[in-house]
This record gives C-alpha cells, sequence and structure tokens, in this order.
C-alpha cells in the first residue's frame, strides 16, 4: 500500500473513533444539558417557602398608618360663652347675668360632611385636654355684674367657661403616605368649670 493511501485510511479510522467516542456526532454529554431551576430529581418543581409578606399578613405601604382619625391645629385657650346668657351695654351702663342650678350650654362645632360628634371629642380629650366637653351644666346658682368702663364705647358679660378653640381635620394616609382630608371644621368648646367674662 502507498504512502499516501495509508494516510488517507488511517485519517478515516481516526474521525470516526472521536465521533463514536463523543456519543455520535452532534450528541451532546448529559452533563452538559441545562437543569430546571428549583427543580427535584424528578424534574418536578421543589415547594418554595412562602415569602414574608404572606406569613406576617399585609402591610400597609410604606408603614404609614392605615387608620383613619384626627389632626388638631391652630390650639388656643378661650373663653366659651353661652349666648343665651350673654348681654350687651353702652359705656357707664352695669350689665348683669345669673343662671339657676343645672342651667346647660353647649360649645360649637363646623364641618363639611357628616361627622360623629362624640367621635370628634373623644380625640380631642385624648389630643389637647381631658377636660373638654361638648356641654357644660352648673351645679350652683351663680351670677354677677360689670360696669362698662367709660374708657370703652360698648362691653359684654357673659356665663361661660374656659375652654379651647381649634381647627381640626379628618383623614387617612393613602399608599404613598399622602394625607387625604375627608372632613375638616372647627371647633370652641367648654373645658373647665363654670365662669362668668365681660370685655
Amino acid at each position: 500500500m502507498n504512502s499516501a493511501l495509508t494516510r488517507a485510511c488511517t485519517a478515516a479510522a481516526l474521525t470516526a473513533f472521536l465521533a463514536l467516542g463523543a456519543g455520535g456526532v452532534g450528541t451532546a454529554y448529559a452533563a452538559d444539558a441545562p437543569t430546571t431551576v428549583n427543580a427535584d430529581q424528578d424534574g418536578n418543581p421543589i415547594p418554595q417557602a412562602p415569602a414574608d409578606a404572606d406569613v406576617d399578613g399585609p402591610m400597609h405601604p410604606d408603614g404609614c398608618p392605615p387608620d383613619p382619625g384626627f389632626s388638631f391645629s391652630k390650639v388656643k385657650s378661650t373663653f366659651v360663652g353661652d349666648k343665651s346668657k350673654t348681654v350687651y351695654g353702652a359705656s357707664g351702663v352695669t350689665l348683669s347675668v345669673s343662671v339657676a342650678k343645672g342651667h346647660t350650654w353647649t360649645g360649637t362645632v363646623t364641618y363639611s360632611a357628616k361627622l360623629s360628634e362624640s367621635m370628634l371629642i373623644a380625640s380631642a380629650e385624648e389630643s389637647i385636654s381631658g377636660s373638654i366637653s361638648y356641654a357644660k351644666t352648673t351645679t350652683v346658682t351663680l351670677g354677677g355684674s360689670w360696669k362698662v368702663p367709660a374708657s370703652q364705647r360698648d362691653g359684654w358679660l357673659a356665663l361661660g367657661s374656659k375652654g379651647y378653640s381649634f381647627n381640626w381635620q379628618y383623614g387617612s394616609y393613602n399608599g404613598g403616605c399622602k394625607w387625604i382630608v375627608s372632613n375638616h371644621g372647627t371647633a370652641k368648646l367648654p373645658a373647665l368649670s363654670p365662669y362668668i367674662a365681660h370685655s
């Protein structure tokens, strides 16, 4: 056999051996096959543990308080008078007012939508003063008089009590932690014992 033929047969045999040794032309080793993510030995998905949010229950976005509530501003101590027990007079006039035991008067609340005044009062008691109430009742009979000074053109004398005036809002936070107002208004509510004031 000549040398050219020998070289051709040897090359053909070597090519065939390499192809068979590699599992055949175009066949990859099992180790080269991509594995399925989160798959067990049988190829089925492996059960995953629940996320923290599923374990702990739903959480409000960004941790903002989800419950609606009241907020207060411009809180001032003030005299809360009884309109039915307020008298007016000109300079030099003596004014007098009296009230019997058991007389009741109320404060004032304004709002833009229907409101549970008891909820507002309870929140104001907690946030501003525990003495705040919607109404006050005298436990004794009392009265007083006062003369409008010559330096004043006119004046007034009234029964009431010291209390508070303030602005209020009722609302809640949305998912972006923005305060959304659903109701608002003003209030002027009695707080302390019956009191007679003038000006």
